[in-house]
């Protein structure tokens, strides 16, 4: 049972009865009721859920009429409809004639559902009071419009006043605004941030009292919770934030509350966030928080200055250690250099001791030999040639001497003073019949006629010798040589100028500073233009030192050297007018550019071929009469001429040195062996390069023999003599196995691959009875004599011999496989008469073609 009291005139009170079916707990309290324009009487009670209750004058009783809306306020509209404001569920637009209804809340506009007063205003405009501020309704729209009136909690109580002005009042006071005055909302939100979280924890409830934030390295992915305070539809306020420095430019984030970063960096950041009404109204402040993220410790100064110190001692080590490695490298290249200094001394030394040895020893040989057999005519050449060689090793050894004797410090000057002009000029002259035995021209003048000084004859003597010497080794035929004499003044000195220049080979720009050091040669392969030791110059300058003289040189590649010598003019030794030279001028062989060839000839001998290349015209004369009689011989200087002549002539043997001009007997060997036209050839390496080492390098590139200078004549013809017992070997075999069995051999045999493929090209053109040597040779693109000479050296036959042995042994196996005729056979095979088939077909194999067929 409830009661709702009304007052009467009679001081009485009526009682009104709510259906308890209408409300379980059987007692409802009514504490808000409100009568409209038409006397209707609601009410509304605020227990549980609350309900909207209308009363019903036939009945004297309230029945339900809405359940769950609690009323605040009622208010009849000029329209007649009730506007009834609830406690939390919006605003009630009820007709009161049909009870039909239209319910609005927040999503409809409403700034909040609790709808506390109600007020009129003008032309269809009612104002809707709620806790967090007025929204204007249109009857007639039915369009609910919030106004953003600042931040507060408003109570209950709207009024409106003169010129509709509206009267409002809250927690901070009283509001009133002119409604024309208010467009939209115009209050932006107040932002906060109200989540800094990482690893499921929010920093900002434990921040310190400076509010300083500080995070590990490990911290660095982190969420923002935000959000922007406003009672007018909050839920369509707009966000932008940054992070600085990380973003310089704000992010628009729409509605989104959480910005979220990940893999940040270390150092220090600031967070700002702003926010913006419904109406686009944005916050003049935002909110921030700034934090930090600590380096990880391993990039801090500290671990900085420990890399560094690290580093520093780590490079410090790898430097020593490189260093050392270097240094050993270093050492090690320099012991290889010295190494191969040394063996390229010992080979040049032992060649040019070997060299003039083998022709001493040989000719001594020859004329033991000679004087058995009585004949005289020979030995005085002989004893020249013992002579010459002779000469040549003493110089060297005295050479070596002196070099020792400078080194130790016991050599020294025998001064004379008497006139220098005159022996200058005849030691320089010395050397005219040697330059023009090269085909050299030797120019010596001096611009002084008479110049008395004090000097060492043997000395200068050996100084002028070996520049000499040398120019005339450097110089080509037709060259020039310069011998200038004069007498300068230098430094307050008078000084004797000797200038020795040519127009040769030239000396390298990277080679001039060691063209004084001992045993230095600017050419230490074994394909050298000269012979030599390396020892002159550096003598030369060890005594121009000795004669407190002074050398130098000019020189470029193509165009010449010019080597100039000062010596200080001193007038102190005794005076002489006789000098006595006990060294004459060493003038070595005659140099020769051009091959030379002695009894060989095109035609068909009985004697084999050799071909002998030396640089050394003694050697190679000796080789010529140690061979004399039992072949035929054929010279050539150099490596590049005796291959010419290799390929011009097609040698039975080849006798070839290993040090020479142009190419050495390595690159002659290979050369040969690899070429079709002699890779037949037997060669014999001939040198003073002797060691195990060496005979391997000569075999290795196809020599087929090797011999050590001194070497003896005996030794040289067992070599020839098996080669040639080699070759007479093949020969037998070749004839025995027959054409068709050389074509099914598998053979890398370079003579029995030439064979074969002669063979093949004759059975190409078996039946032409035209093919001849003359065709055979244009196949083959070499010259007819080189086609004669290598099959005549593999087979012991004439190429038309040849030839027709392969003819008639093609004929022979078709007599034996097929029924043919003697006489087909004898046309298909090129033979034009049949006869003379039969009878080169007996004396090939010793019986008739007739009897092959049986």
């Amino acid at each position: 049972m409830v009661y709702f009291g009304q007052i009467k005139k009679k001081k009485t009170f009526k009682h009104f009865k709510v259906l308890e079916k209408d409300n379980p707990s059987g007692k409802v309290y009514l504490n808000v009721a409100r009568v409209d324009a038409n006397g209707d009487v609601w009410a509304s009670d605020f227990e549980g859920d609350g309900n909207l209750y209308l009363y019903d004058r036939n009945e004297n009783k309230f029945n339900l009429y809405l359940k769950g809306y609690k009323m605040y306020n009622l208010l009849v509209d000029e329209n007649g409809w009730l506007l009834i404001g609830s406690y939390d569920n919006g605003l009630l637009h009820l007709n009161p004639s049909d009870k039909s209804y239209t319910h609005y809340t927040k999503k409809d506009g409403l700034n909040s559902n609790e709808a506390i007063d109600i007020a009129k205003g003008g032309n269809g405009v009612y104002w809707v009071n709620t806790r967090i501020g007025p929204s204007k309704f249109d009857i007639y729209t039915k369009k609910i419009t919030p106004l953003g009136l600042p931040k507060t909690r408003y109570n209950i109580g709207i009024n409106v006043g003169i010129n509709n002005q509206v009267y409002i009042g809250g927690n901070n006071g009283l509001y009133s605004f002119l409604p024309d005055q208010v467009v939209g909302n115009q209050i932006p939100p107040q932002i906060f941030i109200s989540d800094l979280i990482f690893s499921n924890v929010n920093y900002l409830k434990y921040r310190n009292e400076s509010n300083d934030i500080t995070l590990t390295h490990k911290q660095n992915d982190i969420t923002f919770k935000y959000v922007g305070l406003h009672y007018s539809n909050p839920e369509e306020n707009k966000y932008q934030f940054k992070l600085s420095p990380l973003n310089d430019e704000w992010i628009n984030a729409d509605s989104e509350h959480i910005a979220r970063y990940f893999n940040l960096s270390p150092g220090t950041y600031n967070f700002q966030v702003k926010a913006a009404n419904s109406n686009g109204i944005w916050s003049d402040e935002s909110a921030s928080v700034q934090f930090t993220i600590k380096p990880p410790w391993w990039t801090t100064w500290w671990a900085y200055l420990t890399y560094i110190i690290l580093f520093g001692f780590l490079a410090n080590r790898i430097y020593r250690f490189q260093l050392s490695k270097k240094l050993a490298a270093s050492e090690s290249k320099r012991l290889r250099e010295v190494n191969e200094f040394k063996n390229n001394l010992f080979t040049n030394i032992t060649h040019e001791f070997r060299t003039p040895l083998t022709v001493i020893k040989g000719m001594a040989d020859n004329i033991k030999s000679d004087i058995k057999k009585k004949q005289l005519d020979t030995i005085d050449s002989s004893l020249e040639m013992i002579e010459r060689n002779s000469d040549e090793l003493l110089h060297l050894v005295n050479e070596m001497l002196d070099l020792a004797k400078l080194e130790s410090g016991n050599m020294e000057l025998q001064l004379v003073q008497t006139d220098v002009i005159p022996f200058l000029k005849y030691i320089s002259e010395s050397f005219e019949s040697y330059a023009e035995e090269n085909q050299i021209n030797l120019t010596i003048y001096s611009e002084v006629d008479s110049l008395v000084m004090d000097f060492d004859a043997n000395k200068l003597t050996s100084v002028i010798s070996n520049l000499l010497s040398n120019a005339i080794k450097f110089t080509p035929e037709s060259g020039k040589i310069i011998v200038h004499i004069n007498q300068i003044n230098q430094n307050e000195a008078s000084q004797l100028l000797i200038k020795v220049k040519d127009n040769g080979i030239g000396i390298a720009e990277e080679e001039l500073l060691n063209i004084f050091s001992r045993f230095y040669q600017t050419d230490a392969s074994t394909v050298r233009e000269s012979e030599g030791t390396g020892i002159g110059l550096a003598l030369t300058k060890e005594l121009v030192d000795l004669m407190n003289g002074s050398i130098d040189v000019k020189s470029s590649l193509d165009a010449g050297s010019e080597f100039t010598v000062m010596i200080p003019i001193t007038n102190n030794a005794a005076k002489s007018d006789a000098i006595q030279i006990k060294k004459t001028p060493s003038h070595k062989k005659t140099k020769t550019t051009s091959y030379q060839t002695e009894g060989a000839s095109d035609n068909d001998s009985n004697l084999p071929l050799v071909l002998i290349i030396e640089d050394n015209l003694d050697v190679a004369h000796y080789l010529k009469t140690c061979l004399k009689g039992k072949y035929e011989t054929l010279h050539a200087s150099n490596g590049i001429k005796g291959i010419e002549t290799a390929f011009d002539k097609i040698p039975d043997i080849i006798i070839s040195d290993v040090m020479m001009p142009g190419k050495d007997g390595f690159e002659v060997c290979e050369t040969l062996k690899s070429d079709e036209r002699t890779n037949h050839i037997p060669i014999i390496i001939l040198t003073a390069k002797a060691s195990f080492e060496d005979k391997l390098k000569g075999l290795s590139h196809g020599a087929d023999a090797y011999l050590s200078k001194p070497f003896i004549k005996e030794e040289l013809f067992i070599r020839l003599d098996k080669l040639v017992a080699s070759r007479k070997k093949l020969i037998s075999k070749i004839q025995n196995e027959g054409s068709s069995i050389l074509l099914k051999k598998r053979t890398k045999n370079p003579k029995l691959q030439f064979l074969q493929k002669i063979v093949k090209l004759i059975h190409e053109d078996i039946s032409n009875s035209n093919f001849d040597s003359e065709e055979l040779a244009k196949k083959l693109l070499v010259s007819e004599s080189q086609v004669y000479r290598k099959i005549k050296a593999i087979t012991g036959k004439s190429t038309a011999v040849y030839m027709r042995s392969i003819r008639l042994q093609y004929a022979k196996d078709l007599l034996i496989s097929s029924d043919k005729t003697v006489s087909e056979v004898a046309y298909e095979t090129g033979f034009n008469d049949p006869s003379w088939f039969s009878r080169a077909f007996k004396k090939e194999f010793g019986y008739s073609p007739t009897a092959a067929s049986k």
